[in-house]
């Protein structure tokens, strides 16, 4: 099977008034902020309900594992799915599925008859929507605006799901202290409700999953494991993708550890918990208005300023530099997360994205077990030397992945794939 090659590090021409001039891109847009900000608003809520009740680090870090397991365990699975469906409908309907979940958490925190382990299948079933988010709602995007405007479009969801992050953690906290942790429950049940609403205007897309429904899964299996052989670009970006989820991203549910050793309340903890989101919000903006051209370069490079700044949080117990240092590793945030998913879709045919994706989803799904081993590491020696640790050996896996994998500098990849859109 050939397909033909496109650029990816082609020049961006398209403008970002022309992609919101795209139809349906708007509310599409807007549906992702609301969608994002009930997960990461779900998180931060969730892990501040336990710290409220004197659970271990151990214990809030495997909780927060849960809302990445599902990518660990489905996947693979998940993208092969998404090149089968309806992307767009597989969206609503997992939409529509959470929305009784955060009711009935609602139900159980407001009669104060909330259980430890109520919290597990809670976050499994958020866990399930970021799933569904990466394996088949930003294959969705990228044929809803075609080829000319998905860098930025890549960019700009990268960059929505920053700005949900402080608006979940900042809305959470401040309704948590001044209404109760049942009030952040309901408010992301109505949140839900409203990005579904305005996913159901958003126009679907042409057929480009015809190809793939026409072949086995089996034959599906034996393509999609293909892609990560093709390209050692992909394999590149895959160990960076292991790398920042074992030793960077684990260190959100044990924000709220910090915060407490810093003496600070709720609403500082929801402001420590927004700062890695406001940094990240920073830098995909200019990443959008700008553009990027070299996405392997920004994504690893990205990655390293991630995990000095978690170094600097984790080692400096000062107020206004901790939320400095979380900032600062947004921006690095902004520029892996700006270029990650574009970086998998220039490995694959129109017919792989979803299974591309699949395979991102199982490397990010390694955030669980980073968030295990950071939970007893700093069982036996404090969040803050677990967070140091961590960040350390992050620094030396990215480091090893530039130094060794040159594909993943270079300014194009002949070994991708990428089948030409006319969206």
């Amino acid at each position: 099977m050939t397909h033909p090659i496109t650029s990816p590090a082609a020049p961006v021409t398209a403008s970002l008034r022309d992609l919101f001039r795209v139809r349906g891109y708007r509310a599409l847009c807007l549906s992702s902020v609301i969608w994002h900000t009930t997960r990461w608003g779900g998180l931060f809520t969730t892990t501040y309900l336990l710290t409220a009740t004197g659970a271990s680090p151990m214990l809030i870090q495997e909780v927060g594992a849960l809302l990445v397991l599902p990518l660990l365990v489905g996947g693979f699975l998940g993208g092969l799915v998404s090149d089968r469906f309806d992307r767009k409908r597989l969206v609503v309907a997992t939409q529509l599925l959470l929305v009784p979940v955060q009711v009935a958490m609602l139900a159980v925190v407001a009669l104060g008859v909330v259980e430890v382990w109520m919290c597990v299948p809670f976050m499994l079933c958020l866990g399930l929507g970021g799933l569904v988010n990466m394996t088949a709602q930003r294959p969705f995007i990228y044929e809803l605006v075609g080829s000319r405007h998905a860098s930025r479009a890549m960019t700009i969801e990268s960059t929505v799901q920053a700005g949900s992050i402080v608006f979940g953690a900042l809305a959470g906290g401040a309704l948590i202290e001044r209404i109760g942790v049942a009030a952040a429950y309901a408010a992301m049940a109505g949140l839900l409700v409203v990005a579904t609403l305005l996913l159901l205007t958003v126009p679907s897309t042409r057929d480009v999953q015809q190809r793939a429904r026409g072949v086995s899964l089996a034959g599906q299996l034996r393509v999609s494991a293909r892609l990560v052989h093709r390209s050692r670009r992909l394999v590149a970006t895959l160990l960076v993708t292991v790398a920042m989820n074992l030793f960077l991203f684990s260190y959100v549910p044990l924000v709220p550890a910090v915060a407490a050793d810093l003496a600070a309340g709720a609403l500082f903890a929801g402001a420590l918990a927004a700062a890695e989101g406001v940094g990240q919000l920073v830098g995909g903006v200019v990443l959008a208005r700008t553009g990027v051209r070299r996405h392997g370069l920004v994504f690893a490079g990205g990655g390293l300023l991630g995990l000095v700044g978690l170094l600097v949080f984790a080692v400096v117990p000062v107020p206004g530099v901790a939320f400095a240092a979380l900032f600062a590793a947004g921006v690095g945030h902004a520029g892996f997360s700006a270029t990650q998913a574009m970086l998998a879709i220039e490995s694959a045919a129109p017919s792989e994205r979803g299974a591309a994706l699949g395979v991102l989803s199982t490397a990010i799904g390694a955030m669980p077990l980073g968030m295990v081993l950071v939970g007893v590491l700093a069982s036996a020696t404090g969040a803050r030397t677990a967070l140091a640790v961590s960040a350390v050996l992050g620094v030396a896996s990215v480091g090893a992945v530039l130094l060794r994998m040159p594909e993943l500098r270079q300014r194009t990849a002949p070994d991708g794939m990428t089948g030409r859109d006319t969206a």
